[in-house]
């Protein structure tokens, strides 16, 4: 700001209104660099050596006040932690693909299970992957491409490992298409992912490049199968390492085998020598390894799918005269994550943790880079500033800002906002503002939270000394700025898309609850303060 011709200093109220009552103990500087002049916070020990105004904190915002200069508090910051979206990348895509499939997937034992198990691995790691069934209807075989150009059949099962019979045997059908045993099937495939490409060397990549996503709880009890030389001798599997030997053959001693079986024999042979035994022992042990390596995780376990399509069936008995859209729009995602741990007592508490964690960790991240940002200014204009400590204050005042709301709006918006919203619904209400006036309801708890925690941790953490009174004040002003502001950020967010959208749902909540922070508490923020001041201090 440029350097008013007046004297920056305190000046008289204006009439009706009393000037604000100071924090104890916090002391400003205005120091000049070139045409502006820039607030620096005394400490202690910097007041007496101070050579310029040293006022008070009451004393600087009349200041800033009278010559219109606006304004943000520290806990505005607050506006944006609760835009952060604390839920994994699953929940927060699974209401649409929930209810599209509303009653559709039944608890069988090795039928398709819906896109479910699909969701859940394309949106696991932090690179995107391509959704080849978004690409061409029901693809062939492959689900996924990653950016890797790796392609992934997604499979998912609720039988249990020691269960009776063949307990994979929906992931040993995807293994059989994937090496090409149903050769129709694997041209269409192979025509789709390749069409520029030879034919054989479309085969090749495809073997080279494919992979079996099960059930995380799956992944290394199939492993164990496949590499035990026992299961081949089933003809099912023993099928699936003939066709790889058949792509890629193996020569031994002047042979070239194309099939597991008569590797067995040359191995089994009294008249096989010793070293070419133990090259056959090699090639089988590469066979069933390769197969092995080929397993990887959906993201999902057997208990959450089954936890998961419970509460579909749930949804669907409740509500038959509703679509899938409706259904959509009060079907949180935070709803999903507590039905996915078991719902109840046990799915709030596991999902308000994870809410929490990811939430904490936001909240710590955004406000280290703001503080970050603070102490580069103070350094590059000649300031030694304490930078380890104010770093590891800040994190601890997002991080717990952070841990309170993201938990707190997790439990409200998967309980009560849930709720709401399908009681609105079920009324007739527009399904946009019955999405919007749930999700709000859990924003203004998450806000009311989350904003005087951070507000007062900063308080506890700087190195001034304050009262009852300064909590009590700066933690009401900030509830106040930041349930109203955070409830009109998820709502809107809610309202627009239904539920919690990357990217631009983040960009939207950055402008709405920042912005919506900002204009709360410049219309209301130093009455509330004043006011609490006054009814604890008295006149």
């Amino acid at each position: 700001m440029t350097p008013p011709k007046r004297h920056l200093g305190p000046k008289p109220g204006r009439p009706g209104k009393a000037p604000p009552l100071p924090i104890s103990g916090e002391a400003f500087q205005l120091v000049p660099h070139g045409a502006a002049l820039a607030v620096v916070q005394a400490g202690p020990g910097q007041r007496e050596d101070a050579c310029g105004d040293v006022l008070t904190r009451a004393q600087l915002e009349q200041a800033l006040c009278n010559h219109c200069i606006p304004t943000v508090p520290a806990s505005a910051l607050s506006g944006y932690l609760s835009s952060l979206h604390a839920l994994p990348a699953f929940d927060r895509h699974a209401p649409g693909p929930f209810s599209r499939e509303l009653g559709t997937s039944t608890l069988s034992r090795g039928d398709w299970r819906g896109t479910l198990g699909e969701l859940s691995a394309r949106h696991a790691g932090m690179l995107p992957q391509q959704d080849l069934n978004a690409v061409r209807y029901n693809h062939p075989i492959f689900d996924l491409r990653d950016a890797r150009g790796r392609l992934k059949s997604v499979k998912t099962s609720v039988r249990a490992a020691d269960s009776r019979g063949d307990a994979f045997e929906t992931y040993l059908s995807g293994l059989r298409d994937m090496v090409g045993l149903r050769p129709g099937t694997w041209e269409r495939a192979r025509a789709a992912l390749y069409p520029q490409v030879p034919a054989a060397e479309g085969r090749t990549l495809m073997l080279r490049h494919g992979y079996l996503l099960v059930n995380e709880d799956h992944v290394e009890p199939f492993r164990a199968v496949l590499r035990d030389p026992a299961t081949y001798r089933k003809q099912s599997y023993r099928e699936v390492a003939d066709k790889l030997l058949e792509l890629e053959p193996v020569r031994i001693g002047g042979t070239v085998y194309r099939a597991y079986q008569n590797l067995e024999n040359t191995r089994r042979g009294t008249t096989t020598s010793p070293e070419v035994r133990r090259e056959v022992e090699a090639a089988l042990w590469a066979v069933r390894e390769k197969l092995a390596s080929r397993v990887q995780g959906n993201g999902l376990t057997s208990p959450h799918l089954v936890q998961l399509e419970r509460f579909r069936r749930q949804v669907a008995v409740a509500n038959p005269h509703m679509t899938a859209a409706e259904i959509e729009r009060w079907v949180f995602p935070e709803l999903l994550l507590v039905a996915r741990h078991g719902g109840g007592v046990r799915g709030n508490a596991v999902a308000a943790g994870i809410t929490g964690a990811r939430g904490a960790a936001g909240g710590a991240v955004v406000s280290v880079a703001c503080e970050g940002g603070w102490l580069l200014y103070e350094i590059f204009n000649d300031q030694e500033p304490a930078v380890a400590p104010r770093l590891g204050k800040a994190a601890a005042a997002g991080g717990v800002s952070g841990l309170v709301g993201g938990a707190t709006q997790n439990l409200v918006t998967a309980n009560a906002g849930s709720t709401v919203s399908h009681q609105l619904v079920r009324r007739g209400v527009n399904v946009h503002l019955s999405a919007g006036t749930g999700r709000a309801v859990g924003g203004f708890a998450g806000g009311a939270l989350a904003a005087p925690v951070f507000a007062i941790a900063s308080l506890a953490f700087d190195d001034e000394e304050h009262g009852r009174t300064d909590y009590v004040a700066t933690g009401t002003r900030a509830f106040v700025s930041g349930s109203l502001s955070s409830a009109v950020a998820a709502g809107v967010v809610g309202a627009i898309w239904g539920s919690e959208v990357p990217l631009l749902g983040n960009v939207v909540g950055f402008i709405i609850g920042f912005g919506g922070y900002y204009l709360v508490d410049a219309l209301t923020g130093e009455q509330v303060e004043q006011g609490v001041r006054r009814n604890l201090d008295g006149p």
